[in-house]
């Protein structure tokens, strides 16, 4: 898990680990990235230290659910940031530089033209839903090939067939993983 460390002045700082590193330096080397990463081990952290690194460009942060999305729009509202969310039954400040959404919501986006400068996939595994799969694979092979992809989950198998599929679309993609699991699992 990232290291976490205080400063002279009382402050905490989180830093990246290697993997995590990895992950941002091709984000901004403009390379789409399959995050693999279990539960906990700080997948959301990349996206979030690109953006407070000065990172420009319009982001969407897509989630599963209406509720994840609220929190993950309150969570980084608090932090100060300038965000907005689109889910199925509300937008709030959708022209601001990060967007917290569903991703049934996008796929209209993007066939209009509408793209942000970054797509980022919270929980991908969704892919192989039965139900809204479909609507997970059209989104991602409609994106166009100049919004950068960052794809993260920690319940994929085939983490490097997602990322050839990408490779086949003509985006660089790079596939990062991490076994660490920072959280232990207990049976219940």
């Amino acid at each position: 898990q990232m290291q976490t460390n205080i400063n002279q002045f009382g402050e905490t700082l989180s830093l990246p680990d290697f993997w995590q590193r990895k992950a941002l330096n091709l984000l901004r080397e403009e390379i789409d990235v399959v995050l693999h990463a279990p539960t906990g081990a700080g997948k959301t952290f990349v996206f979030e230290k690109l953006i407070e690194s000065g990172w420009k460009g319009k982001a969407t942060y897509t989630v599963p659910t209406r509720a994840l999305a609220n929190d993950k729009f309150r969570d980084w509202r608090e932090r100060g940031w300038d965000v907005g969310l689109v889910t199925g039954d509300l937008r709030y400040q959708p022209n601001a530089p990060v967007i917290v959404a569903t991703m049934e919501t996008q796929r209209g986006n993007i066939s209009k033209g509408m793209v942000p400068d970054m797509l980022v996939i919270d929980e991908y595994q969704l892919l192989a839903d039965e139900k809204r799969g479909a609507g997970y694979e059209v989104t991602l092979a409609m994106t166009p090939n100049k919004v950068r992809l960052l794809l993260m989950s920690g319940s994929v198998g085939n983490p490097h067939e997602v990322a050839d599929w990408l490779k086949s679309h003509g985006r660089k993609v790079s596939l990062v993983s991490e076994s660490n699991r920072p959280v232990p699992l207990d049976e219940v």
